[in-house]
């Protein structure tokens, strides 16, 4: 092997694969011309434990689309931004409840099960988190999270139901919401 090729090997392993890389929430600012509105989406990459039967991506996608911007006072702080919507793809068709809804477990840094009932997509394949949830998912509590209390919650491993299935397990690697939380008024800043 000669020293040049050995030394692009080595740049090339550690700009990729060799040293793990640090996820962070994707933002795109986007447009709805329908609606003559704009609002910003978070997006981060999970990956699945145990996938759907007949998967349509290697890869589960957790979302969170905000409207940024504003300023509204709330118990000794104030928050930024407004919550739209927040979904995870699962990329197979999930089991509903007799309501319409999906049962979600889920576990936040390795700690105890939680089992809720989230909202499901009209084709089956997206969950939706009520906010309470988000809230909970992101930082361990249900309520809108203040500025230099706990830190937020690293790592989610959730579970649903395949229509017709076995369970299908993904785990998200939550990077520091901070940015995120602010722009979708989950965050109560310091005066």
């Amino acid at each position: 092997m000669t020293k040049p090729f050995a030394a692009v090997l080595v740049v090339v392993c550690l700009a990729s694969w060799c040293v793990p890389q640090t996820d962070k929430w994707q933002r795109v600012d986007k447009s709805d011309p329908l609606r003559g509105t704009s609002y910003s989406q978070f997006a981060l990459d999970g990956k699945f434990l145990t996938p759907p039967k007949v998967a349509t991506s290697d890869t589960p996608f957790f979302i969170v689309k905000c409207i940024p911007g504003g300023h509204k006072k709330v118990g000794g702080g104030y928050i930024n931004g407004k919550l739209m919507d927040a979904y995870i793809t699962v990329h197979g068709v999930v089991d509903r409840t007799p309501r319409g809804h999906v049962v979600v477990q889920y576990r936040l840094d390795d700690g105890k099960m939680h089992t809720e009932d989230w909202n499901i997509g009209s084709d089956g394949t997206a969950i939706f988190p009520p906010e309470i949830e988000l809230n909970t998912v992101l930082y361990g509590h249900f309520t809108k999270h203040k500025e230099g209390t706990n830190p937020p919650t690293r790592k989610l491993v959730i579970g649903v139901d395949e229509y017709m299935g076995s369970e299908i397990v993904m785990q998200f690697d939550l990077p520091d919401p901070t940015e995120m939380a602010d722009a979708c008024g989950l965050l109560i800043r310091k005066q």
